[in-house]
C-alpha cells in the first residue's frame, strides 16, 4: 500500500500486510541507521499536551533520516490559538511552511479539523482518548521481534482501557493478527463496545488468575487527565499492580509492555526481571516511526 502523502489518524488505516511492511523498514533502519533519505523535509511538530517519548521520538527519527525539525512544544498557550485562529486555518498556515505535521491534541476530533485544512500529511500523535495509531505500531513492531511473529499470540490488556488511546490503537492494530485478548480492568473501565465487536477476547477483573494466559502482558496507568476528577480517579488506583508476585503467575517467555509514563501499576521491583520491555519499545519507536516518516514523505 502507498502511504505517500496520506494522514495518518488512526490504527484503523492499517492492515496485516501493510504493518508488515512497516516493521520490514524498521528492522532495516535499525540495522543499518539512517538513509538520508528526507534531506531538505521538515516536520513540524504541533503537541496541545504534554509528551517525552512520543515528541522526542518522532523528531529523532526526523532527524535521523537527514530532515529538520520545527517544534511547538506548547500550542495551547504559545500559538495562534491564544488568538481564536481555528485548527482549520492553522493547518493550512503551517503545512505552507513544513512538509509534515505531526500532532497531539486532548480533543479527539481536532486533528482531523487540522488535516483538512492542511496541504501536507497530518500524523497523529495522540488525539484524547481516542487513538495513538504510531504507539500501536511501536508496540506491535516489539512483540513481532520479541517472538518473531503476532499471529495466534494472546495479549493481556491491562488497566484502564476505557480512556487509553494507546490500548485502544493497540487493539485495533493486533486484531489484525488473529491475536486473542484478554481484557482486564475495572468494570467501570471496560474497553469500549464498538472495539469489543472486532476483536476476539475474555474479561476479568483477577489478573492474578489469568495472567498465566497471556503471551504479551500490556499494562497502561489510570488516565487520569481523562476522568471528571482526581478524586474520582483515585477510586481505581491500585487495582492492577504488576509486581514480582503477579509476574510470577506469568510465562517464561511472555514479555511485559507499558507505553510509559508507569505510576503505581509496574513498581520498580520489576525492573530486573528480564521479560519487561517497555524501554526497548522506547527504542523500537524510533526505528517505527523512521519508517512510517519515510513512507509518508516518499
Amino acid at each position: 500500500m502507498n502511504l505517500k502523502g496520506q494522514h495518518i489518524l488512526s490504527a484503523k488505516q492499517f492492515d496485516k500486510e501493510l504493518l508488515l511492511e512497516i516493521f520490514q523498514q524498521a528492522k532495516k533502519f535499525e540495522e543499518n541507521g539512517g538513509d538520508g533519505c528526507l534531506k531538505g523535509k521538515i516536520m513540524a511538530t504541533l503537541f496541545c499536551e504534554p509528551s517525552t517519548r512520543t515528541r522526542f521520538s518522532f523528531e529523532t527519527a526526523m532527524l535521523r533520516l537527514g530532515g529538520d525539525v520545527v517544534s511547538n512544544f506548547d500550542m495551547m498557550n504559545n500559538s495562534s490559538f491564544t488568538k481564536r485562529e481555528t485548527l482549520f486555518d492553522t493547518g493550512k498556515v503551517v503545512s505552507q511552511m513544513v512538509d509534515v505535521i505531526v500532532m497531539r491534541h486532548p480533543v479527539p476530533v481536532a486533528l482531523h479539523e487540522l488535516a483538512k485544512g492542511s496541504e501536507v500529511p497530518v500524523i497523529n500523535a495522540g488525539n484524547g482518548p481516542q487513538d495513538h495509531p504510531t504507539q500501536a505500531m511501536l508496540d506491535a513492531y516489539t512483540i513481532w521481534k520479541e517472538f518473531g511473529k503476532l499471529d495466534g499470540l494472546t495479549v493481556g490488556v491491562i488497566g484502564d482501557l476505557k480512556y487509553s488511546r494507546v490500548l485502544h490503537s493497540q487493539v485495533m492494530a493486533l486484531k489484525n493478527f488473529g491475536v486473542k485478548f484478554v481484557l482486564v480492568s475495572p468494570k467501570e473501565l471496560q474497553l469500549p463496545v464498538d472495539l469489543k465487536e472486532r476483536i476476539d477476547f475474555v474479561e476479568s477483573e483477577n489478573l492474578s488468575e489469568v495472567i498465566s494466559e497471556m503471551d504479551v502482558i500490556s499494562v497502561n496507568r489510570i488516565q487520569e487527565e481523562r476522568f471528571a476528577s482526581k478524586e474520582e480517579a483515585e477510586k481505581f488506583r491500585g487495582k492492577f499492580v504488576v509486581n514480582n508476585q503477579i509476574l510470577a503467575r506469568a510465562k517464561e517467555k511472555a514479555i511485559v509492555l507499558c507505553p510509559l509514563p508507569r505510576v503505581e501499576e509496574l513498581p520498580t521491583e520489576i525492573d530486573g526481571d528480564g521479560r519487561i520491555r517497555f524501554f526497548t519499545q522506547v527504542k523500537n519507536g524510533v526505528f517505527v516511526r523512521m519508517a512510517l516518516l519515510k513512507m509518508v514523505l516518499g
